[in-house]
């Protein structure tokens, strides 16, 4: 028990609450796992400042109150007094004279002596219960549940003892198994749940991939377009070949990053300031602990990106966990988005390079050796050398890949073979490439506008001066009606059902 600590979210909450309640208000605060631990660790925090103002454990200033099978692994402890039902409650009575700050027992023994006038709440500042009930050996789950109510009952009980300036604090596993009513207990109660303490103010999107070989997860980051990166993979060595290899790219992707063995010691305050958190192949209760450290350190950035594979998709999308409600999906990307990925990157350094004069020198002999009309050929032949080399070097630093390593074909919306659902239909829009209109853009924009989801776009096809997409009956209806007229890259859109469906 002494290795658990209360997370510094809930220990805030709790100290921002500590003087909001009235009279006989239980708190209920919803901890997942391990509920009597970190109450019992709270109450021994909280024993820390009671220890000037010890009384005899007859009348405590802190009553922690669990059921037996946590009591018998409670360590004792100077600071406070421990009331077993192992022993008959006769022998109760020599420790309850003694001096005490903190009075451990169960709901059921504090009743006993309670009844015996042997203990006073009078001056209890604070009651803790620990309601986590473990089912134990040959007890049926109906027998559980019986306990459960019958302890919580008597914690009602001992609630009606108390004085009017006493504060209730109740850690629950999971609200959602309560055994009784919380307005039983009160008329106010107040409910502090798991997913409000540790609510998220960033939105977490998941990526699946087949592959994790360096040269995927490199297109992903190149798809995302949002460095800088901080990368947390799943071991420090797989993240120092992945870095090895963002290194070698044209363009470099600027990323920092760890192992996920490391995470404890990650601090973003001394990195540069971060835009995007990149996990890489964690398991689902990996993924929870690293959002549950990013929470602590309390330190801003955009969002976060879990990459994972495609068997992992289902397990974290359907998370009882509340904190992955605001999950988005993104579909894996294609060739053309990893491409405008790369030459965005390209053009953001145009306006931080630190020698501005070569350029205008390079620039100067372009414009005097190549034609006007071949400028935009002569670009793209260096982007594709450009590429080209990049590719050669990654060969080089990471080994020939394998028939294993390559990442394997999805399925587009707008590849041959894609099932469009019957009913469907095709819009024309006039805008393409030539207005640097891709293909994620105008998902996002039909998205936006329509308040549809990806799976609602069943195929987008992008040319160089018009564009098709593929829709419902009724979404195509509500783009028509919403999008035309709007301004999309600089110029007004025409959206009309296709001529040729």
């Amino acid at each position: 028990m002494d290795s658990v600590v209360i997370p510094s979210l809930l220990q805030s909450r709790l100290d921002g609450l500590k003087n909001s309640w009235s009279a006989q208000q239980p708190f209920f605060i919803e901890v997942g796992k391990d509920a009597a631990p970190i109450a019992s660790l709270r109450s021994l925090n909280v024993g820390q400042s009671l220890k000037k103002t010890q009384s005899p454990a007859s009348n405590p200033n802190l009553l922690l109150l669990m059921s037996q099978e946590h009591l018998a692994k409670f360590n004792q402890n100077s600071s406070f007094t421990l009331l077993s039902e192992d022993e008959p409650p006769r022998s109760d009575l020599k420790s309850l004279s003694k001096r005490s700050s903190i009075l451990v027992t169960t709901p059921n023994r504090a009743i006993d002596h309670l009844r015996r006038e042997n203990l006073s709440l009078k001056k209890t500042k604070l009651v803790i219960v620990a309601y986590d009930l473990k089912r134990e050996e040959e007890e049926s789950s109906s027998q559980r549940d019986i306990r459960a109510k019958a302890f919580l009952d008597d914690c009602r009980f001992i609630f009606t003892k108390l004085n009017q300036a006493t504060g209730i604090e109740l850690y629950l596993n999971s609200l959602s198994h309560l055994m009784r009513d919380i307005n039983d207990f009160s008329e106010k109660a107040f409910v502090l749940s798991l997913d409000e303490w540790e609510k998220i103010d960033y939105k977490i999107s998941i990526v699946s991939a087949d592959t994790m070989a360096a040269k995927n997860i490199t297109n992903i980051l190149y798809g995302l377009n949002s460095e800088p990166y901080f990368v947390i993979h799943e071991t420090k060595k797989k993240w120092e070949t992945l870095s090895k290899r963002m290194h070698l790219e044209i363009p470099p992707i600027v990323a920092s990053g760890e192992g996920f063995e490391n995470l404890d010691s990650i601090d973003l305050k001394a990195k540069k300031q971060i835009h995007t958190i990149v996990t890489i192949n964690l398991n689902l209760e990996q993924l929870l602990k690293t959002i549950r450290h990013l929470n602590e350190l309390k330190q801003p950035f955009q969002n976060l990106v879990a990459i994972v594979k495609p068997t992992q998709v289902h397990h974290i999308t359907n998370s009882k966990e509340k904190l992955l409600m605001n999950t988005e999906i993104k579909p894996e990307l294609d060739s053309t988005e990893i491409l405008a990925g790369k030459i965005q990157m390209l053009a953001a350094k145009l306006t931080v390079d630190s020698n501005p004069e070569e350029l205008e020198e390079l620039k100067k002999a372009i414009r005097k050796n190549v034609p006007f009309l071949r400028r935009g050929y002569f670009s793209a032949y260096l982007l594709r050398e450009l590429l080209n080399t990049t590719e050669k070097r990654g060969r080089k630093a990471t080994g020939p890949t394998t028939a294993a390593q390559k990442p394997a074909q999805t399925n587009k919306p707008n590849q041959k073979g894609f099932e469009i659902p019957p009913g469907s239909r095709t819009l024309y829009l006039n805008i393409g490439k030539m207005r640097r209109l891709y293909a994620k853009e105008i998902s996002q924009i039909f998205q936006d506008k329509l308040n549809i989801t990806r799976q609602d776009i069943y195929a987008i096809r992008v040319h160089d001066k018009y564009s098709f997409i593929t829709l419902s009956q009724e979404n195509a209806d509500k783009a028509i009606e919403k999008l035309n007229g709007i301004e999309i890259r600089g110029r007004v859109a025409s959206v009309s059902y296709s001529n040729k469906e």
